[in-house]
C-alpha cells in the first residue's frame, strides 16, 4: 500500500457542538514523559533524520494520532501490526488481528477501539476488521509513505466511555463564563504527577527503509499522561458562538482546544456537582 498524500482531514478536530448544553465536559491535559517539544498547533513532535512524528489528542474522549512525515529521498515503511498503543498496562497492536488477541488485551481494545478511526487508510481498515469471507493470510500490516509525504492514524480512544469520577475536593476555581453574560463558570481542577496520573499511555512505532523489515528497523517509542482534568458546564466548555456552516450548523469557539488536550461528555451524576449536592443555574 503506497500512501503518497500530503493533507490529511482530520475527521473530529472541529467539533460543532457538544451532544448536551446543560451537561457538563471533563478537559484532560496531557504531558510528554520525554519532554517533547511542541509545534505551533500544541502537537508534540519528535524528530529524527528519517521521519517527524506529530502527535495529537484532540477529540471526544481523545485520540491516539500520529502523523508520520517521511523527510527522506527514498520511501519508509510502518509496520503496524508490531507498532503498539499502551494504556492500564497493557500493549495492543495498532492494526491488530482481533482473533490473536488473548482475553486481557482484547478487553483493553474494546474499551478504547474508536468507533470514527482518522486514518490515511481507512478504506483498507474497514475492509481487514469487516472481513467475513474466508480468512485472509495473517500478514504484517506494512504501509509505504512516499518520499517527503504523511500519513496518519488513529484508531484508539483515551478515556473510557463514562470519562472518570473527580473526587469533591478537587479545586474550585471560580471564572467569568466564557458564553452566559454575568454569570460566573465553577470549575473543578484536579492536578497529577506521572506516579499518580489516572491516564497513562504510550506509542511504540516500528519504521524502516527496507519493506521486508529483514534490516535493521528504528523503534520510536513515547510515553505521556494526563497532568491536569478540568470539569467545567458544557456551554462554558464550547464557548461564544463564532459562525455556522452552510448548512446553518452552529460553530462554537472552544477555547479549551489543544492537540495536547482531549475532552469527554460525563453523565450529570458522575459530576462534582452532583456529587457535591450543588445545583448550578442552567
Amino acid at each position: 500500500m503506497t500512501i503518497s498524500l500530503t493533507t490529511i482531514v482530520m475527521l473530529t478536530t472541529h467539533a460543532q457542538d457538544v451532544a448536551n448544553p446543560n451537561g457538563y465536559v471533563q478537559v484532560y491535559d496531557v504531558v510528554s514523559v520525554s519532554k517533547l517539544e511542541q509545534n505551533k498547533y500544541d502537537q508534540f513532535t519528535y524528530e529524527n533524520d528519517t521521519v517527524i512524528v506529530n502527535y495529537m489528542f484532540w477529540a471526544s474522549r481523545g485520540k491516539m494520532q500520529v502523523k508520520i512525515e517521511n523527510k527522506l529521498s527514498v520511501p519508509i515503511y510502518i509496520n503496524w501490526s508490531q507498532s503498539s498503543f499502551t494504556i492500564e498496562g497493557v500493549e495492543i497492536p495498532m492494526s491488530p488481528y482481533v482473533e490473536k488477541l488473548n482475553d486481557k488485551e482484547f478487553k483493553v481494545y474494546e474499551k478504547y477501539k474508536a468507533m470514527d478511526p482518522t486514518l490515511t487508510d481507512m478504506d483498507y481498515e474497514w475492509k481487514k476488521q469487516t472481513h467475513t469471507g474466508q480468512p485472509q493470510k495473517e500478514k504484517d500490516q506494512i504501509i509505504e509513505i512516499l518520499s517527503k509525504s504523511t500519513y496518519t492514524k488513529g484508531n484508539y480512544y483515551l478515556v473510557p466511555l463514562s470519562g472518570l469520577v473527580l473526587d469533591t475536593n478537587a479545586t474550585c476555581i471560580v471564572d467569568k463564563h466564557s458564553t452566559i453574560k454575568n454569570q460566573k463558570a465553577f470549575v473543578y481542577v484536579k492536578e497529577y504527577s506521572q506516579t499518580d496520573s489516572p491516564i497513562q499511555f504510550s506509542c511504540k512505532l516500528i519504521v524502516s527503509t527496507d519493506k521486508s523489515f529483514t534490516s535493521k528497523s528504528s523503534h520510536i517509542s513515547q510515553n505521556f499522561y494526563v497532568s491536569k482534568i478540568s470539569e467545567m458546564d458544557a456551554k462554558h466548555f464550547r464557548g461564544k458562538k463564532v459562525s455556522q456552516t452552510p448548512e446553518g450548523y452552529l460553530i462554537y469557539k472552544f477555547p479549551e482546544r489543544k492537540s495536547s488536550r482531549f475532552y469527554i461528555e460525563i453523565d450529570r451524576r458522575n459530576s462534582v456537582d452532583f456529587n457535591k449536592g450543588v445545583r448550578r443555574p442552567k
